[in-house]
């Protein structure tokens, strides 16, 4: 084990400066060795233990490659966590005698994984100053966020986002469609307080579970908005960066979210990718409540998955970890569906468009907005201002067919695109096949 290299080195530099001091081996924070607390905590800090942080050196270790990650801090790029071997030192306020340092190392388990571990040699009794440094560079690492007119973004390439997607622009069930907004509504209002006097921490959690396509994402982003409007926070957690979903991006987002002063909105899209390994343990700390974000204005999580049967039941069947689960289905009803193909075919909207509603049902939004824009850019492909009901037909069956193609689909040295390979102004395949 990686740690058990760490120990070993620490323990062995330890005998050669202070053979004479006792000490103890822990685990550490891995956020001593983040670059940002290490410029934030500034040398001569107040510590318990009646002592003051007095800066750190570099150590050189044959057991550790230093290496830092980067990230965005506001709207700067900055180096964050870091792998790396540490003397800190601490300074007596009242004896000069009194002084002592910390071995401190952090390192990479393996080259796959991008998870850091770190001990520490701490002299005895030393361990409340070293405990107060260390809750020092968790509160200088943690993200601070203000309210904002957009989004926060933990783990992506940008730094924040701005939705688009309003509240009316979302077509759901109208039942499904109210029941959201008034669960979420009724915590900030009533439920924050309830939590409070039940001695909880004001944390729910919603998951929306649904096949792709159908429409959680455009759900996500116009509840966005909506808090925005409201004066809410919204941190977004995002997978799209090069460390993809890990446990280290939620915790920070339940950092950043426990420390807001206003009410915040908590959005992690596709939670299953989370619940792998050893993260999924520690989520499950999380959603109990052991490690739950206590922000007294109310954090409210909002989390989707395409494939529940990833979440197992230790999750799902236990009650608190998750308290409401909203099924976002396919189209269920012609009328859902016209009102999402009109709203997708804007302007150009015919009412002999109706003719293919039937064809729309059991299937994903996202299947009803790639017909519209299908046919639209066909017709805009031929300079024709008006989409017939003929392209909608030919875009309905050329999604159909590209749906029911396998995974051997090119060896059938077909012709595809606008044209589908024929002289028929109509199309054979989808925009999406070109």
């Amino acid at each position: 084990m990686q740690y058990e290299r760490l120990v070993e080195w620490a323990s062995a530099e330890w005998e050669k400066r202070y053979p004479d001091i006792p000490y103890v081996t822990i685990w550490a924070s891995t956020e001593c060795s983040n670059k940002i607390a290490q410029s934030q905590v500034k040398i001569g800090r107040s510590l318990r233990g009646k002592a003051k942080y007095a800066g750190f050196d570099e150590l050189e270790s044959d057991v550790i490659t230093p290496i830092s990650d980067y990230g965005a801090r506001g709207r700067k790029t900055v180096l964050t966590a870091t792998a790396g071997a540490y003397l800190f030192k601490f300074e007596s306020k009242e004896d000069v005698d009194d002084d002592f340092q910390v071995i401190y190392a952090s390192s990479y388990f393996d080259d796959d994984v991008q998870e850091l571990t770190a001990i520490a040699i701490v002299p005895e009794g030393r361990l409340d100053t070293w405990a107060a440094f260390e809750s020092q560079c968790a509160r200088a690492v943690r993200p601070r966020i203000k309210r904002r007119r957009d989004v926060y973004i933990i783990g992506g390439t940008d730094a924040f986002f701005d939705p688009t997607v309003e509240w009316e622009d979302v077509i759901l069930a109208p039942t499904l469609k109210k029941e959201i907004f008034e669960d979420i509504e009724a915590f900030f209002s009533e439920g924050v307080e309830l939590y409070q006097k039940l001695k909880l921490a004001p944390f729910r959690k919603l998951l929306m579970a649904g096949v792709p396509g159908t429409g959680k994402t455009m759900l996500c982003a116009a509840l966005a908005k909506h808090a925005l409007k409201q004066k809410r926070i919204v941190v977004y957690v995002s997978g799209s960066d090069r460390d993809g979903a890990t446990f280290e991006k939620i915790q920070r987002a339940f950092q950043a979210v426990a420390s807001a002063s206003y009410p915040t909105i908590l959005i992690v899209e596709e939670i299953d990718a989370y619940l792998r390994g050893d993260d999924k343990a520690r989520i499950l700390n999380v959603l109990d409540g052991i490690e739950s974000p206590n922000n007294p204005k109310g954090t409210l999580m909002l989390a989707t998955t395409n494939y529940p049967d990833a979440i197992d039941e230790r999750i799902f069947k236990r009650p608190g970890r998750l308290d409401r689960i909203f099924v976002v289905p396919t189209i269920q009803e012609d009328n859902i569906a016209q009102e999402m193909l009109k709203h997708y075919m804007s302007e150009q909207w015919r009412e002999e468009h109706k003719e293919i509603v039937p064809d729309l049902v059991d299937q994903p939004g996202a299947f009803v907005r790639e017909v519209a824009l299908q046919a639209r850019m066909l017709a805009a492909h031929e300079h024709k201002s008006e989409v017939t009901l003929q392209m909608l037909q030919a875009s309905v069956e050329s999604l159909k067919n590209q749906m029911r193609l396998d995974g051997n689909f090119l060896l059938q040295r077909k012709p595809m695109g606008l044209g589908g390979g024929s002289s028929r102004s109509t199309p054979r395949r989808g925009l999406r096949d070109i």
